[in-house]
């Protein structure tokens, strides 16, 4: 990995070149609303469409959770799982041409019968890097008090929220951390949430905080679209724990039929075009994200911007995330070093340039440095999208307070 080049590549995507937009622009990135109507699809789910979802989730969940699949290899559970969609094909519950299997995500793709896009992952969302030990987060000197008053009383910085759904938070190794973090944090100025039972309807209401941050698991998914033209589209998507179920499916109908959201491994997530919609207007009215997801903004070296797009469209100021699958710990760091320099007035740009001087300039680095010896294969940097002069407070709007 050249290092330098990865530096450059981490920083502002107004500095990223004119070909590398190109090409991302130029891919069908986005799962557009679009899709949805070039599909003929319905106005809302019925509950006879709910329950044949219901049913092909219910032969899927038993596949993928029977312990014969648990211990199969890659090889021995895609066979199995094409046998499974196969059968759900014949009984009409999915789109028999739709189903497509993604190789380099190990992740198969289809449609059920009613339009709504679901997916079967072969391999477990990538967790903890165990082989590693965990970082301790360290205290700024800096921040030993809030940097804006001397006289050691706490000014209100702003809120934020945390959306953590890594994990159901018990016996948890990642969870202790966020905690510390809200401890800090809140103590510094920043109050701070967090939310470790994350729905699609939490994501409708990240306008009520000025940061937020999202702490879930990531992928790239791809499906085929189209009724006399078959084409394949791909998007990023976040990766939700909430599990679906009929009266979920049919509450959450027409962003299912609209591809907003998709079903994969029986649980919600969240395309870009989810945030095109739910904040249509500007709405986000300069909330900061930054995100923790793998392949936030793209994936084998290929940036796309669709996500951090559809945020900055409904509002958002400046937009941070990853590109690649990233490790862990890397990740964690890299928001902790960020939203410490928040804290201590910096803007986006600096905050997050700051995290990598500290924690290195992408996630291979930081992981060769810590005695790993079998890296990924593509190594996963910081980008920031928007305003990169973004600040999370200014001095006079602390002062006023």
């Amino acid at each position: 990995m050249d290092l330098n080049r990865s530096h450059l590549l981490r920083r502002t995507l107004c500095a990223v070149c004119a070909l590398t937009l190109a090409l991302a622009l130029a891919s069908p990135a986005a799962l557009a609303a679009g899709d949805a109507s070039t599909d003929n699809t319905q106005a809302t789910l019925s509950r006879a469409d709910a329950a044949q979802m219901a049913q092909a989730d219910a032969a899927v969940e038993a596949l993928v959770n029977s312990s014969a699949y648990d211990a199969m290899d890659l090889q021995q559970r895609q066979a199995a799982a094409q046998e499974q969609l196969d059968q759900l094909a014949s009984q009409g519950l999915i789109q028999a041409d739709s189903v497509r299997y993604d190789q380099e995500n190990n992740l198969y793709s289809f449609t059920y019968d009613c339009g709504v896009l679901g997916g079967i992952l072969l391999t477990d969302w990538e967790d903890e890097d165990e082989e590693l030990v965990q970082l301790p987060l360290t205290v700024p000197e800096e921040l030993a008090f809030n940097p804006l008053d001397q006289t050691n009383d706490v000014m209100p910085l702003g809120n934020a929220i945390v959306y953590y759904a890594f994990d159901d938070t018990v016996d948890s190794n990642r969870y202790p951390y966020y905690t510390t973090m809200q401890e800090y944090w809140n103590g510094w100025g920043l109050s701070t949430t967090i939310d470790n039972d994350v729905t699609v309807s939490d994501l409708r209401h990240m306008d009520d905080y000025d940061l937020c941050i999202i702490s879930t698991h990531g992928a790239y998914y791809s499906y085929t679209t189209g009724w006399l033209f078959k084409q394949v589209h791909t998007s990023p998507i976040l990766v939700l724990r909430e599990e679906s179920s009929f009266w979920d499916d049919l509450r959450y109908g027409f962003d299912l039929l609209t591809h907003r959201v998709i079903k994969v491994n029986g649980v919600y997530c969240i395309t870009p075009s989810f945030f095109e919609s739910a904040y249509r207007g500007g709405q986000l009215n300069g909330t900061m994200i930054f995100s923790e997801a793998c392949e936030f903004f793209g994936t084998g070296n290929v940036i796309d911007l669709s996500m951090s797009t559809a945020l900055l469209d409904g509002g958002a100021s400046a937009v941070a995330g990853f590109v690649n699958n990233v490790y862990a710990i890397y990740s964690r760091s890299m928001l902790w070093g960020t939203v410490n320099q928040l804290i201590m007035g910096k803007n986006i740009l600096q905050a997050v340039d700051a995290a990598a001087a500290t924690y290195g300039p992408d996630d291979i680095y930081w992981y060769l440095s810590q005695g790993g010896t079998t890296p990924h294969r593509y190594a996963s940097f910081a980008l920031v999208h928007g305003n990169d002069t973004a600040t999370l407070y200014t001095i006079e709007e602390s002062e006023a307070a």
